[in-house]
Parts: C-alpha cells; structure tokens; sequence
C-alpha cells in the first residue's frame, strides 16, 4: 500500500512539472510598437499565430525567437521585437502591453 501511494505521489509530480512547462501556450500576449501600432499572438504547437491589421498568421519557428512562414516574420530578441511583412507595418520597438504581465486581482 505504502509503495502504490509513493508511486502516485511520484506520478502527480511528474505531471505537474509537465503541465507547468506549457504555462504560456495559448495565452494571448499583446504588443504596442512605435507609432501606436499594436499587434498580438499566442504561441500553440511550436509557432506563433499573430493577429495584426485584421489578418492573422500562422508562423512556424525558424530558429530561437524567430517565426516566420515566408512572407511575414515575428522576431524576438535581446529586449528587440519586432513584426515585418504585414499591411501597415513594420512593426518595430513593440513591448509588451501591462495587462499581459502586471498583477491582475480578479
């Protein structure tokens, strides 16, 4: 008996740390660049979809912070991000919007 619930309590370890892993996929993230142009995404089975000026993207990664299908490319790196190859863009100098990441009590 004591073995059966070592062996569960190791299991729900497990897939805790697994589950905690993929905490961020799905979640939408919004962007503000320069000149007041925003952007969002959420990153779902190794790409990024992206939503800008009413379009929305499916951007397989291409290397480490870089999404791109071809035509549109999302780039994340050293502090820089930036979306290209979309109506209206570039999109350059974004940072993330507060909601996404500051204390939220309800």
């Amino acid at each position: 008996m004591r073995k059966m619930i070592l062996l569960g309590a190791a299991l729900l370890t497990l897939a805790a740390c697994q589950s905690a892993q993929n905490l961020s996929e799905g979640e939408r993230l919004n962007w503000r660049c320069a000149n007041d142009k925003e952007f969002s995404l959420r990153f779902a089975a190794g790409a990024a979809e992206v939503y800008a000026a009413g379009e929305t993207h499916r951007l397989p990664r291409i290397g480490e912070g870089v999404y791109s299908n071809g035509a549109v490319t999302y780039t994340e790196a050293g502090g820089d991000t930036s979306l290209i190859g979309i109506h209206d863009g570039p999109y350059e100098s974004c940072a993330r919007r507060a909601g996404d990441w500051w204390f939220r009590p309800w």
